[in-house]
């Protein structure tokens, strides 16, 4: 077996400790210039920096190492020629007694480590997250990375059109893991004695690489928080064209539009007419698969329709439903998930002040850079990108251009089985860890049926929902926006608040207290408006039938959001064979 130099360090401070030996903790500018601590002189660590960071506010004064790591480099391990691997780390470290730190397990550390996800493309070290500083404050070691990639661009040999697969395997798996080693290696060393505890936090992007680590590292951590994760990489970011295509394809061809105005009036239509679903009236639609209006009934002249210039002609009327339905192909089967009914649409340019701007111009960033991946060229444009063959002939079967079935289906032989993030095996985890994972119902991003159908695999794979119960457990935030987890306020939806999740987490770890329902708020201007229990899928908060309906306190666990109906509404093409 081959050692690397971090193995070996980590082996001799465990003998060190094994055998009694007495080693006084180090001082935080001692760990980036005396080689005896692992870092200075090791030949996979291109760059050392350490120093002390005074107290400023909230944030206690700390010890702030950064590294880069660079174990791989060329062609053999999928990287451009001349190209080495080079993840920048960033470890965020509670005073040790050497540096003055007092009143917790060794100086101000309290024995564990959370590691923090980014988010988008990464590529760079997120020096202000709330989840990273909260957590600092708390005692523990905290930990973040860039990824060791620029942005997504990183991910393409232009030259010689070939996917870069050392920059993506750093995105997607390596980077974080050697995040989560290093900071674990970094503070046996700073405190001279061991972690208790090891942590992931992370949403979206972070969620996606929580996902990655529990799927492959599951049994090196204690517990893993996943939100709003960005699994599926390819077909939600190529589904984030879909409105856009449906307003080009369908409305701007013949000469119509859609205004901010009529797209929010016809959200607010269904919203009125699904609300109560659930069982209660808050303005929320807290399972959207079940809602089936229509904005036809916002056609001008229909009775309860909006006044002009909100209402909708036929034409319009059908692309809103088309839109909501989400993609599908030729023979009418679901490709991917919508963003649906009762979820206010993201819309492009400056739509709320400019309606005119709704669907013209480029076609969103996110799916511009999957279709890159997918043809392996950067310059390929996204505007060839077209709703289904009759808009490609329209518009004359322009030179490079693809129907939107068929680009899915690239994606998914080309680049997803790199990007997706969907491996339904946990049995590292299972062995070893607890995870809990959640979406927001209201997230315009990324669309929570992805999430829910990944658990829904992952059940399948362990024998259905009451196996995954003692070791993973998923919670819907009802209305809530994309990885809405701070008290920022929320007008829409409940919000999911990171430490009520972090203290769920740590609690079941540490204290075996599985979360049978984790408490969630609606704010107004930083004032808590609404209380909700968030609920393990697939049950869901029931209202008791009487009390305040705003009170968290008046409703249970229970119901089933498994439904036939619900699976039937959820349904999709096989991955591989989205035009078939």
């Amino acid at each position: 077996m081959q050692y690397s130099y971090r193995h070996l360090f980590t082996l001799a401070l465990f003998l060190l400790v094994l055998s009694g030996a007495v080693w006084a903790a180090p001082t935080c500018a001692q760990l980036g210039t005396d080689p005896v601590y692992g870092l200075v002189d090791n030949k996979v660590i291109t760059t050392v920096k350490s120093h002390l960071v005074a107290a400023t506010g909230t944030v206690p004064g700390h010890c702030r190492v950064d590294i880069v790591y660079s174990g791989k480099a060329g062609p053999k391990d999928g990287y451009a020629p001349g190209e080495a691997e080079a993840i920048k780390i960033a470890v965020w470290l509670p005073l040790n007694s050497a540096d003055g730190g007092s009143g917790a397990t060794q100086g101000s550390w309290n024995g564990k480590v959370v590691n923090v996800g980014g988010g988008g493309c990464a590529g760079n070290i997120s020096e202000n997250s709330p989840r990273l500083l909260n957590r600092l404050k708390e005692g523990y070691v905290a930990t973040n990375t860039d990824t060791g990639w620029k942005g997504c661009d990183d991910g393409i040999i232009q030259a010689t059109h070939q996917l870069d697969l050392g920059k993506l395997n750093d995105f997607i798996y390596d980077g974080v893991h050697e995040q989560s080693v290093w900071g674990q290696t970094i503070a046996k060393s700073y405190y001279s004695a061991g972690v208790s505890r090891n942590y992931w936090v992370g949403c979206s992007t972070g969620g996606r690489q929580g996902l990655a680590l529990a799927q492959k590292w599951g049994d090196e951590f204690d517990g893993i928080l996943v939100g709003s994760p960005a699994i599926y990489w390819q077909e939600f970011r190529l589904a984030d064209a879909w409105p856009q295509l449906v307003n080009r394809d369908k409305l701007i061809a013949k000469g119509k539009g859609l205004t901010a105005g009529q797209f929010v009036a016809a959200n607010n239509g269904a919203v009125a007419a699904c609300d109560a679903l659930d069982g209660v009236k808050d303005g929320i639609v807290s399972d959207s698969r079940m809602c089936t209006w229509s904005a036809t009934h916002n056609i001008c002249g229909k009775p309860g329709a909006p006044e002009a210039p909100d209402c909708l002609d036929a034409d319009q009327a059908a692309a809103i439903d088309m839109m909501w339905d989400g993609p599908r192909n030729h023979a009418g089967t679901r490709i991917w998930y919508p963003v649906d009914r009762g979820i206010p649409m993201i819309f492009p340019h400056s739509l709320a002040q400019n309606a005119s701007q709704f669907g013209v111009g480029d076609l969103p960033t996110s799916t511009a850079q999957v279709m890159q991946f997918n043809h392996r060229d950067l310059t390929f444009n996204v505007n060839n990108l077209f709703l289904d063959r009759v808009a490609l002939a329209a518009a004359g079967n322009p030179t490079n251009g693809i129907v939107y079935e068929d680009e899915a289906a690239l994606g998914s032989a080309n680049t997803e089985d790199y990007m997706g993030t969907m491996d339904a095996n946990l049995d590292k985890l299972k062995a070893h860890s607890k995870m809990i994972l959640w979406h927001g119902t209201g997230d315009p991003l990324i669309r929570w049926q992805g999430t829910m159908d990944y658990y829904r695999r992952v059940a399948e794979n362990y024998g259905g929902y009451r196996q995954l119960q003692p070791w993973f457990r998923f919670f819907l935030s009802p209305g809530s926006a994309h990885c809405q987890d701070g008290d920022a306020g929320s007008p829409i939806g409940i919000v999911a608040d990171d430490p009520t999740l972090f203290n769920a987490l740590v609690n079941w770890v540490e204290h075996d207290k599985p979360p049978n329902e984790i408490p969630a708020k609606q704010t107004v201007d930083r004032t808590v408006v609404r209380t909700r229990p968030m609920c393990p899928y697939p049950t869901t908060a029931v209202y008791n039938g009487s009390g305040d309906q705003n009170d968290g306190a008046n409703f249970h666990c229970g119901g089933n959001l498994e439904t036939k109906e619900a699976i039937e509404a959820g349904k999709r093409t096989k991955y591989k064979s989205e035009n078939k």
